[in-house]
């Protein structure tokens, strides 16, 4: 039996959608982990605590940033990952590509801690979040296309939005790239702004699908 189901697996190129999860979560559970190695005191140049501490405040506000944005993405990925049935192998790469990206975090995140007014430093963060947010719309606009297949059981509409969220939270990074060689300031409130305005029209998106589902169902 177990044989006849590899053979199946290795023909039709269908991956078990168990252990992907498994790994998902692992490699979010270690960089998240991970930020926290970067948040100490400058070791060099400061005489008192008082200094330090305020000279940690640049890498406290980018370590919430990130723990926030990771800790979203893992969020988003367990609330999604429900409505898929199976994964092929172009799935399974779509979420190496995004994992890469969240490996990435940790490291841009150091950058801009050690230099938070530097616009190279800034264009990291949003290029590496940028280039994460391209992967995941790539990841949600071959479901969306490809639903029947690939969640089956889920609707359609609810399926395309998630496509259209993404690509908008890429655009967004993007745009902030440039902001970032304005004012890293700007750059770094639209970090906070972007994803938290997508995610209210996202869910006023989604209500009205259920609303259309169920018409006495009031917003």
């Amino acid at each position: 039996m177990k044989e006849n189901q590899l053979l199946i697996s290795e023909i039709s190129g269908y991956v078990n959608l168990e252990r992907l999860t498994f790994l998902v979560d692992g490699v979010f559970a270690i960089t998240i982990t991970l930020l926290v190695l970067e948040l100490r005191p400058p070791e060099e140049g400061l005489t008192n605590l008082r200094e330090s501490l305020l000279a940690m405040m640049p890498r406290l506000y980018i370590y919430f940033i990130a723990f926030y944005s990771i800790a979203n993405h893992w969020v988003v990925h367990q609330r999604m990952f429900r409505h898929i049935t199976k994964i092929n192998t172009t799935l399974l790469w779509l979420t190496m590509l995004e994992l890469l990206f969240i490996t990435l975090i940790p490291v841009t995140t150091a950058i801009v801690g050690r230099f938070p007014a530097e616009k190279l430093a800034a264009a990291c963060f949003s290029t590496n979040s940028f280039l994460h947010a391209l992967a995941n719309w790539s990841f949600w606009a071959y479901v969306a296309k490809n639903h029947k297949q690939f969640a089956s059981t889920s609707d359609s509409d609810l399926l395309a939005i998630t496509s259209r969220v993404w690509l908008i939270i890429s655009l967004g990074w993007l745009m902030s790239i440039l902001l970032g060689y304005i004012n890293v300031y700007i750059a770094y409130v639209s970090w906070v702004l972007l994803p938290n305005l997508v995610a209210i029209w996202a869910s006023h998106q989604r209500r009205l699908i259920s609303i259309k589902q169920n018409p006495k169902r009031k917003i």
